[in-house]
């Protein structure tokens, strides 16, 4: 193995979260990283044979996406609920009572009061959050068209979480020998090797991008329409894959409204008090700030600062403090006309708003666990009030 050490000083630290997520798709070659404290740098451990000025470079290039500090990275956070918190490995805890199943990379099975977590999570937005906007429900495949992606701009912003569906040709010989082999020596990803059909689709990086391709070139009527619906949703991040805070295939549900701006950035607002209220319930440690998302392009500066300035993207964060850090639970997202004109939504002649709010449904179970143990009688006494009502089949309270 061969070491690669390159100087941060000129990366702000609000950067450096933004900079351990990036170097994760530096090069198939990066055997492991570390980002060292004090006088900042990366250390880098490279597989042997590898070209080390080539790599050197390629840090250079990653790193100037984040030395770009004239365009800022405003900070606002608004509200701040901490209380003190136990140490606890809630990964190690869910896999020893067989809670969670890890079935390769970024895939688990979730059974028990983890599942009923989850299934609790999603029932309190349905019931509060369904109810407070008169959502209607919609159903969305898990697969989605790779043109709609590109209409939404994803693959600009995001390709490294592309994970893109593919079969096998329509080709008599080609199914034979594919199926020939696989009795004989047995599946392996060789067998993919110039066997693979044209491919159009891929697996839904997000819940909502569906919402916009059901309405394309809809004349909406005034105000707007608010949907809801629930995802099975897959990126690709790489070794960023951990625990359950960060999940290849992970479940989100969304509640979107598109319409005209008034009707969206109210219900956007509203949202966020209903959550906020729904912390206070079950006495999250948290908090609630201006945020932005991972762009990986090399005009992460520009979109990651406007996204702040215009505060288009705020995240609950649950303190985690085993990991010693927080994870972002919750996303209220305002995406102005962007959706309304790339799909031809319209509400009084004019193309429509958007905006959406997202829970992670695994981050919550693994937040939750994290912070308050596995012992739900210990648990504070909105989260267990909801819990028991739940697991007994009986209706929520709203708090």
């Amino acid at each position: 193995m061969s070491n690669l050490t390159v100087d941060l000083e000129n990366t702000a630290p609000e950067y450096l979260d933004q900079v351990r997520y990036a170097l994760t798709f530096l090069s198939e070659d990066v055997v492991s990283y570390e980002i060292t404290e004090g006088d900042p740098k990366i250390v880098i451990e490279l597989l042997p044979g590898t070209d080390i000025d080539q790599m050197k470079g390629r840090v250079d290039q990653l790193l100037q996406r984040y030395q770009q500090g004239e365009f800022g990275m405003k900070s606002k956070v608004y509200f701040d609920q901490r209380r003190e918190l136990p140490v606890i490995d809630a990964w190690a805890g869910l896999l020893e009572r067989r809670w969670a199943t890890q079935v390769g990379e970024g895939h688990v099975i979730l059974r028990g009061p983890a599942a009923q977590l989850l299934a609790l999570v999603d029932h309190k937005v349905v019931s509060i959050f369904g109810r407070e906007f008169r959502a209607e429900m919609e159903l969305f495949p898990s697969t989605i068209l790779s043109e709609t992606l590109q209409r939404c701009d994803h693959f600009t912003s995001f390709p490294e979480h592309m994970d893109f569906v593919a079969h096998l040709k329509q080709d008599l010989d080609v199914l034979s020998g594919f199926s020939s082999a696989c009795r004989t020596d047995g599946w392996s990803t060789a067998l993919h090797e110039g066997k693979m059909g044209a491919n159009d689709f891929a697996v839904s990086p997000s819940c909502c991008y569906h919402a916009y391709e059901g309405m394309a070139g809809w004349a909406l009527e005034k105000p707007g329409r608010c949907i809801t619906a629930i995802l099975s949703c897959h990126r690709y991040e790489g070794a960023n894959h951990k625990s359950l805070s960060r999940l290849r295939c992970f479940t989100m549900r969304e509640v979107v409204w598109v319409g005209q701006p008034p009707f969206v950035i109210a219900a956007r607002a509203r949202a966020e008090e209903l959550m906020h209220q729904w912390a206070q319930d079950w006495e999250l440690s948290c908090t609630f700030e201006a945020s932005n998302d991972p762009f990986f392009t090399d005009d992460f500066a520009v979109k990651a600062s406007f996204q702040r300035q215009q505060e288009a993207k705020r995240e609950l964060r649950m303190d985690i403090p085993f990991d010693k850090n927080s994870i972002s639970v919750f996303s209220s997202n305002f995406h102005a006309a962007t959706f309304g004109k790339a799909f031809g939504i319209t509400v009084g002649g004019r193309p429509a708003v958007s905006g959406c709010v997202a829970w992670g449904c695994e981050r919550w179970v693994y937040a939750l666990l994290s912070q308050f143990g596995f012992d739900p009688a210990k648990w504070p006494a909105g989260l267990k009030r909801d819990y028991d009502a739940f697991t007994a089949g009986e209706v929520l309270s709203h708090g």
